[in-house]
């Protein structure tokens, strides 16, 4: 393996904002290929960083001299992209949801092991200190027996209805606050949990229509704008997981994990808290050691996460250190199975109440 990971990066959303900078901040990494499906997009985005190839065709990509195929483009394309860089023999970042079904998921996750490509999922919150201390005290007993979990994010960023529809509103190319967040949340409580025996839930949609782009018209949105779950865990915890996009004001997020011997939880600023049984709750908080490099201006919780992932990544590739902490291809598929069970639930499992 080359002593400099090369990188190539599908997708200039989250790959030019936040992916981009970040791998080229890393000594030991460089972006040497960026693809758009937008004609004429890659070659603005590489001329910007200094990025010496720029493709309309991801599959051409593939095929550039390079180590790492990074996805970021929608999710109904995360499995075409998958499958051409693995057949190129690249290892794979790729962003969640994985794919659009558990079937998908799974032939993902079976090409990335019979070819031997590294892979793995961008689940960064696995990677913030504070929620790996908080996984860490779990294992330790600080909770004793874990018994219920609680996470809220409620925010407006959707509640215009002006806002025009995109694929982020087309529950057939993956949109959909569920999986976007949802996803993350579920990868989070199962890293800290334990496996998941059972779910139930509803994803569904506030708004029901959006005006097209260009202003003439009007298109249905099939995607939701709130998801509510319900995770009941193999060790018998339960968790509930709270999301909106359409709200007024903006709580949370907040997470809290609660034990028959004391409880753990995140406050919206982002500070650890916790209490054992008959003691005042005291801050647990994980020092924030990273700033955000240069060109990436986003969110830090996300933001600094993903430079830790891609730091962690880039010595799993070049020194063959173990990928965990890193959510896998098989992570990936556990979440899948989450997300498709609560869509499948949402549609057949309500229960009429008689008058």
């Amino acid at each position: 393996m080359a002593r400099t990971l090369r990188v190539g990066v599908i997708g200039t959303g989250f790959g030019a904002t936040v992916q981009i900078p970040t791998f080229r901040a890393n000594r030991r990494a460089e972006v040497v290929a960026v693809a758009s499906g937008q004609p004429g997009k890659a070659r603005v985005v590489a001329g910007r960083f200094g990025v010496r190839h720029a493709f309309d065709d991801y599959r051409e990509l593939t095929r550039t001299d390079l180590d790492l195929v990074s996805i970021t483009a929608p999710p109904h394309l995360h499995k075409p992209m998958a499958d051409a860089a693995i057949q190129a023999g690249r290892h794979v970042l790729c962003e969640k949801p994985m794919a659009l079904t558990t079937r998908e998921a799974e032939a993902m996750l079976e090409a990335a092991e019979r070819t031997g490509v590294l892979h793995a999922i961008d689940h960064e919150l696995r990677l913030n200190p504070n929620r790996r201390k908080a996984r860490a005290l779990i294992a330790d007993g600080f909770l004793g027996r874990p018994r219920h979990a609680l996470i809220t994010a409620m925010n407006p960023s959707r509640y215009d209805p002006n806002r025009p529809w995109g694929w982020w509103f087309d529950e057939s190319r993956g949109g959909g606050l569920l999986g976007a967040v949802g996803s993350h949340q579920i990868d989070l409580l199962r890293y800290w949990l334990g496996e998941i025996d059972m779910v139930t839930g509803t994803a569904e949609a506030s708004i029901k229509e959006r005006p097209l782009p260009d202003g003439h018209g009007r298109r249905a949105v099939t995607a939701d704008d709130f998801a509510s779950l319900v995770l009941r865990f193999r060790s018998g915890a339960v968790a509930t997981v709270v999301l909106s996009v359409v709200t007024t004001h903006t709580l949370g997020p907040r997470v809290e994990v609660w034990g028959d011997e004391g409880l753990l939880w995140l406050d919206e600023a982002e500070r650890l808290w916790g209490a054992r049984l008959g003691k005042t709750p005291e801050e647990l908080t994980e020092p924030e050691t990273l700033a955000l490099p240069p060109g990436l201006e986003y969110a830090p919780l996300w933001g600094l996460s993903f430079v830790r992932l891609a730091d962690h990544l880039v010595a799993a590739i070049l020194d063959g250190a173990p990928l965990a902490p890193l959510a896998s291809f098989a992570d990936g598929v556990a979440v899948q199975r989450v997300l498709d069970a609560v869509r499948q639930v949402s549609r057949s499992g309500w229960a009429r109440i008689a008058s």
